[in-house]
C-alpha cells in the first residue's frame, strides 16, 4: 500500500494501514501533563493526527500501553485527551511515539470529525 509518511515528509510503501481513519499532519506543540497517572509536564512537537489517535517526537522514552494526559491544539481549540501508547520506535534525536485516544469528551471528538 503506498501512502503518504508526515513522519518522512515523503511517499511511501507501507505494509498494512492499522488505522481504520485518515490521517493528516500536525506539526504544533502540545503538552503531556502526566504518564501513568504520574504528574509530568514536557511539551512534545506533534507528527500526525486523526479522530482515533495522535503521533508525535519525544526524547523520553516511553512503553507499550502508557497511559498519557495531554493537552493539544487544534482549530484555536485546546483539547484534553487520555491516550494509550501503541508503537515506540528510535528515531534520530529521540523517539516516534503513538497512541490510541481512549478518553475524550464529545464536543472534542466532534472537533476532531472536522479534520481534513
Amino acid at each position: 500500500m503506498v501512502g503518504y509518511s508526515f513522519f518522512r515528509n515523503k511517499e511511501q510503501m507501507f505494509t498494512s494501514e492499522q488505522r481504520i481513519t485518515k490521517r493528516y499532519k500536525y506539526n504544533s506543540k502540545f503538552k503531556i501533563e502526566s504518564v501513568n497517572m504520574q504528574k509530568i509536564n514536557i511539551e512534545l512537537t506533534g507528527v500526525d493526527i486523526s479522530i482515533g489517535g495522535i503521533g508525535f517526537i519525544s526524547t523520553m522514552n516511553f512503553n507499550l500501553n502508557d497511559i498519557l494526559g495531554i493537552y493539544f491544539t487544534l482549530n484555536n481549540v485546546t483539547i484534553p485527551a487520555v491516550i494509550n501508547t501503541k508503537h515506540v520506535n528510535l528515531f534520530d534525536s529521540g523517539f516516534f511515539v503513538g497512541g490510541n485516544f481512549i478518553a475524550m469528551q464529545d464536543s472534542y471528538i466532534d472537533i476532531l470529525r472536522t479534520l481534513s
